[in-house]
């Protein structure tokens, strides 16, 4: 690691020197003291120097500290933040704080009282918890020292993260970022005192740029929360065990109830093999009816088909894709369009990577919404109002226990366990019609024929011949009904034949990437699992770990401020 403090000493004389008549009003030098502590607790103290002339900094500053996340899978947490104290210029400064959407903005200063122009230097000191990541060989701190909220400039930014005195110094790790939200930028310089480690920022900030940094460790020197912990932070203060396990009977009752009376689905008819799919259907259609509802390979199969069709290019290179726009003429199916449309908003080419995960989602939702428009309620029905009597039943319990001051873990399990039956009713009540059931048995049929093995095939009657170009217009439809293997090693001898009579093996036209035609099979399914991975993990947000990477305004802290 390289000693940071010169650059950032050089940052801050000039910042100094700045701070005359007339000086614009900025953060001249902002410093984060982090100590993480063996409890996994952490103490910080921000020490932020501005300089203010009665523009935005009339009575003081405030600082936004963000403490309501969602992890992974969607679930909400709360980390905690108490304020221990509010200094300026080294005395007692009056604050107060402010409940906001996502955290707490913390005002420091008097609302009867207005600063002198000038330089004056602010200490927030606060305790916070559940920032910390701890992974199978290492633990981390993921931690946005400024947040990228401010609006004012930064002259000069720096943190000194203090570690348990066991760590070994030479194994910790340390990287940072810096620039606005999602920045990759690294203009950062560390170095290692100790169990200290001090990073700064090696260039000033713009309005709404930040630090972020990130320091790892071995394992074993903080504490990390047990499984039990970490159920009793999710189901705190639980109580009302017979008001919530009788609501539970009470729920459960009425959605078997309801499942048995507008769930069963019809009776399946006679299902052969048909070598076709159904007319006028495309592959995301025929997985969203044949499943009820929309998922990852439902755009993966749409993707391919628009491939396939001659509207998109696939490029893959190391487990990365790129999909790029092509012109075509074939017809675009149900759904197809908007898919195109909302993929290319922005440009004729796509990466499958999270800096572009807002525009996937919105491609991603753009063609769920249009094959629920063109096939719900037609092919199946979702039967989703006869939830909101038990969702209802469930709130008003809910009501009930918290007047009763009754909340304890285990009524938090018991209402779980109702909350967890709303989703699993919700897709035992999706009944297909009359209509999406025959659609249904002719899908199954077409999937009985693309995953039928080879040597089986002399039970068909006049199957169509093997060919590339069958092979190419059908494998949307295998990835749909998830038998794209099978459908590839049935054509394994076709490829190896043409292999054998030409320079160069076969491959599609729509496909630029490593592509091996005796390894047909392992090619499509990984393909297929690959495309499929990558759009999932592309078209959702960053979450708060750095995961080996990172960028400016991820972790924990951040956030941001300004004058009031």
């Amino acid at each position: 690691m390289r000693a940071p403090w010169g650059v950032a000493l050089a940052m801050v004389l000039v910042a100094l020197a700045s701070t005359g008549a007339g000086a614009a009003e900025r953060i001249l030098d902002y410093q984060g003291e982090i100590e993480v502590h063996a409890d996994a607790t952490m103490t910080v103290s921000e020490t932020i120097a501005v300089q203010a002339e009665g523009n935005m900094i009339r009575r003081g500053i405030f600082r936004d500290f963000p403490t309501d996340y969602r992890d992974r899978y969607g679930n909400r947490y709360r980390v905690g933040f108490e304020v221990l104290e509010v200094r300026r210029n080294g005395q007692p400064e009056p604050w107060h704080t402010e409940r906001r959407s996502n955290g707490v903005r913390v005002y420091a200063g008097s609302a009867d009282r207005r600063l002198e122009p000038g330089r004056h230097e602010y200490v927030i000191r606060y305790r916070t918890d559940r920032q910390l990541g701890f992974f199978d060989d290492h633990d981390e701190l993921y931690w946005n020292v400024t947040g990228t909220g401010w609006d004012l400039p930064i002259d000069a930014a720096r943190a000194l993260v203090r570690l348990p005195d066991s760590v070994p110094a030479d194994a910790i790790r340390a990287t940072a970022f810096t620039g606005p939200q999602g920045s990759r930028e690294q203009a950062y310089e560390a170095g290692l005192e100790g169990q200290s480690v001090r990073i700064a920022a090696g260039r000033p900030l713009g309005p709404r740029e930040g630090l972020t940094i990130v320091v790892s460790w071995p394992k074993g020197h903080v504490d990390e929360p047990t499984a039990e912990e970490r159920l009793g932070w999710l189901l705190r203060d639980n109580r009302g065990l017979l008001l919530a396990g009788s609501g539970l009977l009470v729920v459960l009752g009425y959605l078997g109830w309801a499942w048995r009376r507008y769930g069963l689905d019809p009776p399946r008819g006679v299902i052969f093999p048909h070598y076709e799919p159904p007319g006028g259907y495309s592959p995301a259609s025929a997985r969203f009816i044949s499943r009820m509802g929309y998922d990852n390979r439902a755009f993966v199969a749409a993707v391919v088909n628009l491939a396939v069709k001659g509207h998109v290019e696939i490029f893959e290179s190391d487990g990365d894709y790129t999909l790029q726009r092509a012109s075509s003429g074939e017809a675009l199916a149900a759904g197809e369009k908007a898919l195109l449309a909302a993929l290319f908003e922005d440009g004729p080419k796509v990466e499958l990577e999270q800096d572009n995960h807002r525009l996937l989602a919105g491609a991603k939702q753009a063609h769920r919404k249009a094959l629920k428009r063109d096939y719900e309620k037609i092919y199946f029905i979702t039967n989703g109002t006869l939830l909101l009597p038990a969702a209802g039943a469930i709130l008003g319990l809910g009501i009930a226990v918290g007047l009763l001051e009754a909340w304890r873990p285990l009524v938090f399990v018991l209402f779980g366990l109702m909350i967890a039956a709303l989703p699993l009713f919700y897709w035992l009540l999706r009944a297909p019609t009359a209509r999406g059931r025959r659609l249904m048995d002719k899908l199954e049929g077409f999937k009985s024929y693309l995953e039928v093995a080879e040597k089986d095939e002399l039970n068909l009657r006049n199957p169509p011949e093997k060919t590339p170009e069958l092979f190419e217009r059908y494998l949307p439809f295998a990835l749909a009904l998830g038998v794209e293997q099978a459908w590839a090693e049935k054509f394994a001898a076709v490829f190896a034949r043409l292999e054998a009579g030409r320079d160069r093996a076969w491959r599609p036209g729509w496909y630029h990437g490593h592509f091996n035609a005796r390894s047909l099979g392992t090619f499509t399914s990984g393909v297929g699992a690959s495309l499929t991975s990558a759009i999932a993990s592309a078209s959702t947000a960053p979450g708060s770990s750095s995961g080996g990477g990172g960028f400016s305004g991820g972790g924990g802290g951040g956030g941001g401020g300004g004058g009031w």
